[in-house]
């Protein structure tokens, strides 16, 4: 078995500043692995870790089309962006990569519009149903979507910082390749971690945390 954040930003990404060889090593504190990078518009942070002899790496990009965000995972160059929905998820699977559609109702972030999402439906291998910085509705709404579809579900903390990390992540059995990934992330299992700061309030209200 192993355990994988399946959404995670280095500082290739304009919005963090987490150095890909710090990522690494929290990853590794973690008990993360393979690592999975979803920079924005970038994949160096994760060819970065390839050439430092990091582990094992899949290599994600989270890629701005025309139409709001989509990632590929198992990527071998860097896609680029300005397409079309249509276009990038093309290009995605052109290189034996996964399309994995990330917080699809977040309205607080730039994801594909409802019409994108329709036009590339047969594309869509992955839909993130838990993304540790979406709200309930959000993600309850990713998980109904992902069932439509009949695609596989997946989580990820979105980290922009290293303590980010590991917030939310899956625990699936190990997998060789693109296609072998994504059969077993059907029977993967979703895991949100509580924060530090969670659990110490826990401990010191002890029941009264459980009550309405």
């Amino acid at each position: 078995m192993v355990s994988i954040d399946l959404h995670v930003h280095s500082a290739a990404s304009f919005d963090s500043q987490s150095d890909p060889a710090q990522v690494a090593v929290t990853c590794a504190r973690l008990g993360l692995h393979p690592i999975v990078l979803t920079d924005h518009n970038s994949i160096s942070g994760a060819l970065e870790l390839e050439k430092l002899g990091a582990g094992r790496v899949v290599v994600g990009e989270e890629i701005m089309t025309t139409q709001g965000e989509l990632i590929g995972l198992f990527l071998s160059r860097l896609v680029p962006a300005g397409l079309t929905a249509q276009e990038t998820a093309t290009e995605i699977r052109r290189q034996g990569g996964l399309v994995y559609l990330e917080h699809p109702y977040d309205a607080f972030r730039r994801h594909l519009t409802e019409e994108a999402i329709e036009e590339i439906a047969d594309l869509i291998d992955i839909v993130e149903v838990l993304n540790g910085r979406s709200d309930g509705q959000a993600n309850q709404r990713a998980q109904d979507l992902c069932e439509t579809l009949g695609a596989a579900p997946a989580a990820g903390s979105d980290a922009h910082t290293l303590r980010e990390i590991g917030s939310v992540y899956v625990e699936m059995e190990g997998f060789d390749g693109a296609q072998d990934f994504l059969r077993k992330l059907g029977r993967s299992a979703i895991v949100k971690r509580r924060s530090r700061l969670m659990q110490i309030a826990r401990s010191r209200l002890g029941p009264r945390m459980g009550g309405k």
